[in-house]
């Protein structure tokens, strides 16, 4: 009897050790991101598992193609650098089933230099052969932070999803680098946006109409037109003060000196800004 007890005091020991290791495992096999692919809008949706429940963190726009497989996969292997067809070769990439990967659009050679900037203008349409085109930005972000295994969800919606398709960022001519290539030789590294048509001073009659922007203009790192992007922020001193405080707008009909800050934060995050002095006169 008192065999047969220790030999059940040891069994449940055991098993008890069995289930708290299947425990621990199956906690740490439960996948951390999840990834839905919009085909319709050349959308990439990144899901982050908070509380128990996922949530959209980060949106991407991409360039699947009519030949990519909708359903459920799970991320596989990645690759620094891989042949792609062609022979073409695209960086970050990450399998999602097949010979269908993540990946940045197109490169001529093994070269961070040598991408086919039409095919990157192509971002957000339908344009490959069934692999998920990406910035590179995108495609390193998938590839370094995304563990393998996590699920990936490919779907067709007129509803691009909970974040919105992001902007796509064009180029003008060839570089043969895609801007958002965090590699330090880069030369979008070395390109600002640029704003002009800001006057540096400027007089306005008592009462006379006044845009901020009339005649302003910008454009982006790229090259691309972003006066969009403009934000004008308003200054004004009065006589009493012998600083500016902020104000909505230049009113003309109350005189005095106004400083008006121009600024610009383009999509690659790069930044410029110009200064304007405006005085209203006072009334006759």
């Amino acid at each position: 009897m008192i065999r047969a007890a220790s030999f059940m005091v040891i069994f449940a020991l055991m098993l008890g050790s069995a289930f708290v290791s299947t425990a621990k495992s199956s906690k740490k096999n439960t996948p951390k991101y999840k990834i839905k692919i919009n085909k319709q809008c050349c959308t990439v949706t990144i899901y982050k598992k908070e509380n128990k429940k996922f949530k959209p963190k980060k949106a991407m726009i991409c360039s699947p193609g009519y030949a990519t497989p909708e359903g459920t996969f799970s991320l596989g292997e990645k690759m620094r650098w891989h042949t792609l067809m062609g022979p073409s070769y695209g960086q970050y990439c990450s399998r999602i089933t097949g010979r269908v990967l993540f990946h940045s659009v197109w490169y001529y050679s093994c070269n961070s230099s040598a991408q086919c900037y039409r095919e990157y203008n192509r971002l957000g349409t339908l344009a490959s052969h069934g692999c998920v085109r990406l910035t590179v930005a995108d495609a390193k972000w998938i590839y370094e932070k995304v563990p393998s295994g996590t699920p990936i969800i490919i779907y067709s919606s007129s509803k691009p999803g909970p974040l919105g398709k992001p902007k796509a960022i064009k180029v003008s001519g060839y570089s043969g680098w895609d801007p958002t290539d965090p590699d330090k030789d880069n030369p979008y590294k070395k390109m600002k946006p640029h704003i002009k048509g800001v006057k540096k001073h400027r007089e306005i009659k008592y009462g006379k109409k006044f845009k901020a922007m009339k005649g302003v203009t910008a454009t982006n790192s790229t090259g691309f037109g972003s006066k969009k992007l403009v934000k004008v922020t308003v200054n004004y001193r009065p006589k009493y003060l012998n600083h500016y405080i902020w104000v909505s707008k230049v009113n003309t009909r109350v005189p005095g000196k106004y400083k008006l800050k121009y600024s610009i934060t383009d999509e690659l995050g790069h930044k410029a800004k110009k200064t304007s002095y405006v005085k209203v006169k006072n009334r006759k």
